[in-house]
């Protein structure tokens, strides 16, 4: 920092929301997580695909979060995205309106946009759902909070795919480090697990095909027999506060965003780049935005999506990262257990890092029985483990070549 600039404002994380496969709140999400649990389970397709899991949030009623109006307008994402915020919200115990909301989806409304364009075929334009529009829009689901809670601030949707609500935490953190606003709503969602999605997924071999009664083991980051990620559905909303704010309000804290960083590989629309180089830039600058080195980083969260390429990328990239640190760094990977959420995926493994730097405990990474001999570091396979933890890197990567990392420290 330079002589005479602006002190930074520290950047907390005072409350969390959550809706997963795992559960509806952070302690049922940890307990999945610290005991390696996958959370995955059998898909109910309308029509057979090579992908037969997923992560199901099971059991959600719009209703209970919205009023009946509201879920009648809504679709799926927005009422995930929705209920997310409103826990979060609680959980910080707010009671005046945010500055901003900046949310992050891979897809939005798929399920809506495949759902309109069948009624068209079938029955013409004007029997499609009026609202189709508004229940398809990726913004939506930020607008429908924002109209919620009173945010006249900016609203923001970010859309780079599974970095998309790890880059939106980069937004929000900025956003309060800079004096913008005191606080705001930080988030992701997806909700993607319907044929013709998942039917494109499958056409480039992204996803796993193992069969229904494997669907625990299927998601297995860095193991030799991954055969793909595992689709999940969820949603996830962080409150970020400024300290002096958090310290006004007496708000409990779950700990800091100390910096952020995103890259982009400009290399192929699906493929990594096999070397890692530009994700690794990526988490230097985001230690960088930390004030920090590399060398103080205990935990990496990783994005680990359990496919042959992504895999053995972000093992060069964590080599090049930390250089000889790489080897004695524990690194754990939340996909394991919660499957890939895709846009939501961000926040959903921000909140675990969180937890573990709380708990001090690494979770492991759950299904890693045969590790692929080029994914050579401490996955913490199998079995979790106490560990002084202060700084966590939780980084995701995304279709397009992007690349986010973000920092998390103690409270």
């Amino acid at each position: 920092m330079t002589s005479g600039a602006p002190a930074r404002d520290r950047v907390l994380v005072t409350g969390i929301g959550i809706e997963s496969c795992a559960g509806g709140t952070p302690q049922e999400l940890w307990s999945a997580l610290s005991a390696g649990r996958p959370a995955i389970s059998a898909l109910e397709l309308e029509q057979p695909l090579p992908c037969q899991v997923g992560g199901v949030v099971r059991g959600f009623d719009p209703r209970e979060h919205m009023s009946v109006q509201q879920a009648r307008r809504t679709s799926r994402f927005q009422q995930l995205f929705f209920a997310a915020a409103m826990k979060a919200r609680a959980d910080a115990e707010l009671r005046t309106a945010p500055g901003a909301v900046y949310a992050g989806t891979g897809g939005g409304g798929l399920d809506e946009t495949a759902q309109l364009v069948t009624t068209l075929r079938r029955s013409g334009w004007q029997q499609m759902n009026r609202l189709g529009l508004l229940r398809l829009l990726p913004n939506q689901a930020a607008g429908l909070v924002a109209q919620e809670l009173n945010v006249t601030g900016p609203v923001i949707t970010l859309s780079t795919a599974c970095a998309a609500s790890t880059d939106a935490i980069g937004a929000g953190m900025r956003a309060v480090r800079d004096g913008t606003a005191d606080v705001v709503l930080v988030g992701g969602v997806e909700s993607w697990l319907d044929v013709p999605a998942l039917a494109s997924f499958a056409l480039v071999d992204a996803l796993s095909r193992r069969p229904a009664a494997e669907a625990a083991a299927a998601s297995r980051p860095f193991d030799r027999d991954r055969d793909g990620m595992v689709p999940a559905e969820g949603a996830a909303v962080l409150v970020l506060e400024s300290e002096r704010s958090a310290l006004r309000r007496g708000a409990e804290v779950y700990g800091e965003v100390l910096g952020a960083a995103s890259g982009c590989d400009a290399h192929h629309p699906l493929a990594p780049r096999a070397d890692g180089a530009i994700a690794a830039r990526t988490i230097r600058m985001a230690c960088a935005d930390a004030g920090l080195g590399t060398d103080a980083v205990d935990l990496v969260s990783a994005h680990g999506t359990s496919t042959p390429l992504n895999d053995r990328a972000e093992t060069a990239a964590i080599k090049l990262a930390f250089g000889a640190r790489a080897r004695h760094l524990a690194i754990t990977a939340p996909k394991s257990v919660i499957g890939h959420a895709c846009g939501a995926s961000g926040v959903l493994e921000s909140v675990g890092a969180l937890l573990a730097i709380r708990e001090k405990y690494v979770p492991p990474t759950a299904n890693l029985d045969n590790p692929d001999p080029d994914c050579d570091l401490d996955y913490t396979p199998l079995v979790g483990r106490p560990a002084a933890i202060n700084v966590c890197v939780k980084q995701n990567f995304g279709f397009g070549g992007h690349n986010s990392a973000v920092v998390f420290g103690a409270a």
